[in-house]
């Protein structure tokens, strides 16, 4: 499998009172999340709860606790019987560049198996400029 070679993190990141908010392990599990190798262009994936233990070198309860704490501010939506989640505001940062990026990205959100997961990707999606576009008119992918 060919992991990918670049991810964009906005520097807002760091000016953000929500994620500053956040003590340290919440804050190194909200990068995981976005910038580990289970990531899409879409903000979306599945992480089981097993490799993100093992990736951090983390116990269950300091995982949970954490995955806890961004659920509860908002940095990600998790949906714990699909292990799916989507990290919050992924679009603003990251909004797909082009037609065939838009497909691509509402490719891996269409395959979600959550609902709550994927509404909530969708959502966003849809609000970008060619997610607009895509969704209006699929066949602008080319």
């Amino acid at each position: 499998m060919k992991e990918r070679q670049f991810h964009k993190i906005a520097p807002p990141v760091w000016r953000s009172k929500r994620f500053l908010s956040l003590p340290d392990d919440g804050r190194l599990l909200w990068f995981y999340y976005a910038t580990s190798p289970h990531q899409t262009s879409a903000g979306c994936c599945r992480i089981p709860t097993a490799y993100a233990e093992a990736d951090l070198g983390w116990s269950r309860d300091r995982h949970e606790k954490n995955r806890q704490i961004l659920m509860d501010a908002d940095m990600i939506q998790f949906d714990p019987d699909t292990d799916e989640l989507f990290v919050s505001r992924w679009f603003q940062h990251a909004a797909p560049a082009n037609a065939k990026h838009a497909a691509g990205i509402a490719s891996f959100i269409s395959a979600l198996d959550s609902d709550a997961v994927r509404e909530r990707a969708e959502g966003e999606f849809v609000q970008t400029l060619w997610g607009e576009r895509f969704i209006i008119e699929p066949s602008c992918a080319g």
